[in-house]
């Protein structure tokens, strides 16, 4: 079969060696200058490996990343970060139970609650029937009102601003159930995972064009579809939802009415470390950024120059006034946050800085989602669309993204 690929994320790569090991003639349409999706990344001239645009790691539960990774050359490399808490100023470990027992700013009471219900959650094997139930209203019989207001609230509001109201309490406990302390990479970066899954596709006779907008998608009238005036027999849509509508055109696929949110990254190469930890977690509601990302203590930093990397990231609604800013801009609005982090912090430290923003990235999941998922493949004959507003309850990832990608190659082998 002649089958074309739109988006050469993880999904659209993932979907494509499966077909090509199939025997398929397999092409993949691709509007940036690299593949890999959100997971694209950039190379200082000073640098050994890539840099994601936005913060990626694997769990070691994550079993499709890390077998497809191997399949292809570069199986992953896992440490165990720590992952902070900014609270009242201070940097406080909080990512294991006994970090947990050891928190003092809640009650031993509050500490034992929420430690029952976290490992409650992580028991459940499928907690897809919590849906019914938001997040605001159930979490805090399951982690205590104290530990709720004090740490989960301020956590769930800054990453989902406005929208919180409706987010369903399986989202967060496939967030609790799947979540692991050693975390994942990739030697050279995910942009080097990308460029070998792109390898592999090739040699088994696959195409992939690059920089390739695709403008038009149209049923083809002898059947089939033709993409950019090319013909192919099925085809895979794998951009976000709001975006088949636009090629497809709307009311050809019905979806669910969700929000989604922005991501938004400001990188920082600073000559010296800014924090303790890897991941921190900032309750604060006063920080105009919801996490601080050192990936340098993470990965080792001979890879960068021996610089710090350092992301300061958000999810933002797409009217947030964040969104308009430069980097400049948004330097001068976090330069004074910095020093609440880490005191000693000057703004000499700094030697470089980009910035990077990306639509429909996290889709907000309401109660009862699962009843509204609409089927990877599709009424219109030959056509399977796979995104991340599908892979429900699981939330946004690159193991979530080859899983699609798989799932939707199997629906195209079967015709």
């Amino acid at each position: 079969m002649k089958i074309a690929i739109v988006g050469g994320g993880f999904t659209g790569l993932a979907a494509g060696i499966d077909l090509v090991d199939a025997g398929n003639e397999v092409t993949i349409f691709e509007s940036e200058k690299k593949l890999g999706g959100l997971g694209i990344g950039f190379r200082d001239p000073d640098w050994d490996w890539s840099l994601e645009r936005y913060y990626h790691h694997i769990f070691a539960n994550d079993r499709a990343a890390i077998k497809m990774a191997t399949k292809v050359g570069l199986p992953p490399f896992f440490t165990v970060p720590r992952t902070n808490s900014l609270i009242g100023g201070i940097e406080k470990q909080l990512d294991s139970p006994l970090s947990l027992l050891a928190f003092s700013d809640i009650s031993l009471l509050s500490r034992l609650h929420m430690g029952a219900g976290l490992l409650l959650m992580k028991l459940i094997p499928n907690g897809v029937f919590l849906e019914g139930s938001s997040v605001v209203d159930a979490l805090p019989l399951w982690v205590g009102k104290e530990g709720y207001e004090k740490i989960w609230k301020p956590l769930l509001t800054a990453k989902f601003g406005p929208y919180l109201p409706v987010v369903n309490l399986a989202w967060f406990w496939a967030r609790v159930y799947k979540r692991t302390q050693a975390l994942g990479y990739f030697e050279g970066g995910y942009q080097a995972l990308a460029d070998k899954m792109e390898e592999y596709i090739k040699s088994r006779g696959g195409e992939i064009k690059l920089g390739t907008k695709v403008a038009a998608v149209k049923q083809d009238r002898g059947g089939g579809w033709r993409v950019n005036d090319e013909k192919f027999g099925h085809l895979l849509i794998t951009t976000p939802a709001p975006l088949v509508d636009k090629l497809l055109g709307t009311g050809k696929v019905s979806w669910p009415k969700i929000n989604y949110l922005w991501a938004q990254t400001l990188i920082l190469e600073l000559e010296q470390s800014l924090m303790n930890g890897y991941w921190l977690n900032i309750l604060d509601k006063d920080f105009p950024f919801m996490v601080v990302v050192e990936h340098t203590n993470f990965v080792d930093k001979k890879h960068y120059g021996d610089k710090t990397i350092v992301y300061l990231g958000n999810y933002l609604p797409g009217d947030d006034k964040r969104l308009k800013m430069t980097g400049d801009q948004l330097m001068s609005l976090y330069l004074p946050f910095l020093t609440k982090i880490n005191p000693a912090f000057n703004k000499k430290w700094i030697k470089k800085s980009w910035s990077f923003d990306a639509p429909f990235t996290q889709p907000v999941f309401p109660t009862n989602y699962s009843k509204q998922i609409p089927p990877m493949k599709t009424d219109l004959p030959g056509l399977v669309v796979a995104n991340m507003s599908m892979v429900y309850p699981w939330d946004r990832g690159t193991n979530y993204a080859i899983e699609s990608g798989q799932k939707a190659a199997s629906f195209l082998k079967n015709g």
